[in-house]
């Protein structure tokens, strides 16, 4: 392991996916068995000053529990330039088959850049026929009120927010016997929204997702895709 201080670095970034069981594992946890599979792989690492030096990982937007996703970013700063192919190969003989990395280069933007995530819904329901046109009418109300707790003050507490301005598109449509929803939504720290949020209006606005017996109706949510204010792909 090479450990270097006060040099300049490069940023390598790495978007690999996790699924499967590793959806369920939580942000902490993710960000703890990183930094452990980056300090094994033996890269060239910048490390923070400091009593406890460590290496400096950045990661993209946290991932909800339960969701899966083809678009995890790390940033992960090196005092010299590595090979792509050999730092995915590098990594991904530590992961398991359900997160490995697939891309790999050297950037200067910033997480900040991102501004909106993509993903899909998928609903298998009792009733899909007539779910489909309420979720479309539910989408397209001017707008989309949720309970959601906040701070007054020092203390929590419950207050309504309408999510419809954090919902850059949603496109509803029937795929076999599942209602999908390709959805873009807000990545923006200030007015970030959680997927989960888009599925709890659904819930109570269309009468979905009623069943406790996940075998007769249940939704998954795959995150796809990563975007900039102007709907470019961000890198």
């Amino acid at each position: 392991m090479v450990q270097v201080k006060n040099l300049p670095y490069l940023t390598l970034r790495f978007k690999f996916y996790k699924k499967g069981a590793l959806q369920y594992i939580s942000h902490l946890d993710l960000v703890r068995t990183m930094h452990k599979i980056v300090v094994r792989a033996g890269f060239p690492l910048w490390y923070t000053e400091g009593f406890n030096p460590k290496p400096k990982l950045i990661f993209g937007a946290p991932l909800s529990i339960g969701c899966e996703s083809d678009c995890e970013f790390l940033d992960v700063r090196m005092v010299e330039r590595v090979n792509e192919a050999e730092a995915i190969a590098a990594l991904n003989r530590n992961m398991t088959a359900d997160m490995q990395v697939t891309e790999a280069y050297y950037t200067e933007t910033k997480f900040s850049d991102m501004a909106y995530l993509g993903y899909i819904f998928r609903f298998s329901l009792l009733d899909g026929t007539k779910a489909l046109p309420a979720i479309v009418a539910c989408l397209e109300k001017d707008r989309i009120l949720i309970e959601k707790m906040g701070k007054s003050g020092k203390d929590k507490v419950m207050k309504t927010v309408d999510i419809k301005p954090q919902i850059r598109s949603a496109e509803v449509y029937a795929e076999g016997e599942e209602i999908c929803i390709r959805a873009i939504l807000s990545a923006d720290p200030a007015s970030f929204l959680n997927p989960e949020h888009l599925v709890s209006v659904l819930k109570s606005e269309c009468g979905i997702l009623r069943e406790q017996n996940l075998a007769r109706e249940s939704y998954f949510i795959l995150r796809t895709d990563a975007y900039t204010k102007d709907l470019s792909p961000f890198r």
